[in-house]
């Protein structure tokens, strides 16, 4: 039995533009029992994503917990003193990916947007 499973799914329906992806059954094992969640608080500088109690890292689940339009939060991977972002989540929006073992993964986003981060251990 697999340790984790998820399903994702999209809908897209603009105009004339109409598509549905879904992705169902997805599985992962862990290595290691554990996982580290936090809330942060993020504004124009970088928060760390602290991944200090895990012994390896796995999947991250994130998501933007603002209701107000305005409110981004990105995430992406320390690089020479600034933030390489790949991915930013406007307000309610989930994200799922798997992290890489030796980067230092930080947020940043309009001031008084918070960030949900569950990350399982690899």
């Amino acid at each position: 039995m697999p340790d984790i499973s998820y399903n994702v799914a999209l809908k897209l329906d603009k105009d004339y533009l109409n598509n549905s992806v879904s992705v169902v059954n997805v599985t992962a094992t862990m290595s290691e029992v554990g996982m580290n969640s936090m809330t942060l608080a993020l504004s124009t500088t970088p928060v760390n994503i602290s991944t200090a109690n895990l012994t390896r890292v796995g999947l991250a689940f994130l998501r933007n917990l603002s209701t107000a339009t305005a409110s981004t939060a990105t995430i992406g991977i320390s690089a020479g003193g600034s933030i390489a972002g790949f991915c930013t989540l406007r307000a309610g929006e989930p994200a799922i990916f798997r992290m890489s073992a030796g980067k230092d993964y930080q947020a940043i986003g309009t001031a008084g947007t918070r960030l949900r981060v569950d990350i399982t251990e690899g």
